[in-house]
This record gives C-alpha cells, structure tokens and sequence, in this order.
C-alpha cells in the first residue's frame, strides 16, 4: 500500500493483509480496528480473522497491506511470489 493510502486509512475500512503468520503469507480480509496517528507513517492495528484459529489485531507493515479492489498493476512480490 502506497504511502497516501495508509495515512488515509480511517477505524473501520476494510484491507486485505498477507498473514505473515501462515504459509506463503495469504491475503486474507481485515478492518482496520485501531491507529496511532504520526506525521511520518501511522501505526495500524488491523483485525483479522485467519482461515485457522480465532480473531486477532496484527500491526502489519504497510507494504502487507492492500486495498480490497486489489490493483493488478500494483506491485507486490507477496503476490507475484504466490501466483
């Protein structure tokens, strides 16, 4: 996620975030539940729910964060490495 993008995010938008916690880090659907506001880069708390186990609120680094109309163009070696 571009820069712009994640100071913008706001309690409750919904992002997908590669769970660096499971096997080759799938994207799975969060909302973000909390944010520290700083002028340089925000940090965000984001609540998922992996495919296995219960609920939880990661702070993932921004660049593990997409919007949920995923750009196809945007570059992602997350991505590219799963497909």
């Amino acid at each position: 996620m571009i820069r712009p993008q994640w100071q913008a995010l706001r309690v409750g938008h919904h992002v997908l975030v590669h769970d660096e916690e499971m096997a080759g880090m799938p994207l799975v659907p969060g909302r973000v539940a909390m944010i520290q506001t700083d002028p340089n880069s925000n940090d965000i708390g984001i609540r998922i729910t992996p495919t296995e186990g219960t609920s939880k609120i990661v702070r993932p680094r921004r660049l593990a964060v997409h919007m949920p109309q995923l750009d196809l163009d945007e570059h992602c070696w997350r991505c590219a490495t799963a497909a």
